[in-house]
């Protein structure tokens, strides 16, 4: 198995036709419906449905070419960041970051050190990932910094060999759909939410996203369900058509995405309080002189 095989599957895949696909690479038909078998036996399972000459994904095809898909992007970014890396000066920092909202957080602070030319030059490099991940890589050095979002109530492993940055604080609100009856309150409550489905933005599954969100509620309340969308788009939108609540951080919607006029925000009241903040997170050992500037120049900017 390799790259060419799995970027055939997914054209196949997408294009629903062999002849498709081979018009489009200048290949046969044959060759490219050999590509794909070749790469079924070697899985042991089937992944295209084949019938009346039409094809289409099975069941396991369907999961194979979500990962498949984000297996490329991945390979294609690590790509790129290499390299960077074989271009870099020496002072190069890598922050992860988990949302587009960090990511906007983000990319005001790296522009903020650019642009004021501090010593030393840094090469930055970024990589978006789940909680779970960032973790994991600060903890093996792979990531010098991560941006987390502080909400709800969760621990993180061995949080004593951290530092925390705060960089933005605000308070976590309910997106509601003028069409539901809720978005005529002045503000919500737990017993507003039995029976409703409520959204929260994670682009990758996230068990740790998932029980932030979860914290936030009575321990006692289980008439909900929590769901996850993998974008903003998406999760503006199943709001605007009442498909569910949404979880929205305020502050930072309104400066990544144009208000949307079929929704309205309204402050939740829960057990838990509703701030949330915006971390740099990196391990105290670390003694990297570009991390040490940038957190310097962190300290002093205000978003």
């Amino acid at each position: 198995m390799d790259n060419e095989q799995l970027k055939v599957f997914l054209a196949v895949a997408q294009q629903g036709s062999f002849g498709r696909v081979a018009d489009q690479r200048y290949v046969t038909q044959r060759a490219v419906s050999r590509q794909i078998a070749r790469l079924e036996n070697e899985l042991g399972i089937k992944l295209f449905e084949r019938a009346n000459n039409r094809i289409s994904l099975s069941q396991a095809g369907k999961y194979f070419a979500g990962r498949v898909q984000d297996y490329l992007n991945n390979f294609d970014a690590t790509v790129i960041e290499l390299k960077k890396i074989a271009k870099a000066t020496g002072n190069t920092l890598s922050i992860g970051y988990f949302s587009i909202f960090d990511a906007f957080i983000m990319e005001k602070e790296i522009i903020n050190y650019q642009t004021q030319k501090l010593k030393p030059e840094i090469d930055f490099s970024t990589t978006e990932e789940s909680v779970e991940h960032l973790l994991a890589d600060l903890a093996l050095n792979k990531l010098d910094c991560a941006y987390i979002n502080q909400y709800g109530s969760y621990d993180i492993p061995q949080a004593e060999l951290y530092d925390f940055v705060p960089v933005y604080a605000n308070e976590m609100v309910m997106g509601i759909s003028k069409q539901n009856v809720l978005s005529k309150k002045q503000y919500l409550t737990e017993k507003d939410l039995e029976g409703q489905t409520l959204f929260y933005y994670s682009h990758e599954n996230s068990d740790f996203m998932r029980k932030t969100f979860t914290a936030t509620l009575h321990k006692n309340m289980n008439n909900y369900q929590i769901m996850r969308v993998s974008s903003i788009e998406q999760l503006m939108t199943s709001t605007a058509l009442n498909q569910g609540l949404a979880y929205i951080p305020k502050g930072l919607i309104n400066q990544i995405m144009r208000r949307d006029p079929e929704i309205v925000y309204r402050r939740f009241h829960s057990q838990q309080k509703q701030q949330y903040a915006m971390q740099l997170i990196y391990l105290k050992n670390n003694q990297s002189k570009a991390l040490k500037s940038f957190v310097r120049s962190i300290k002093k900017l205000k978003i």
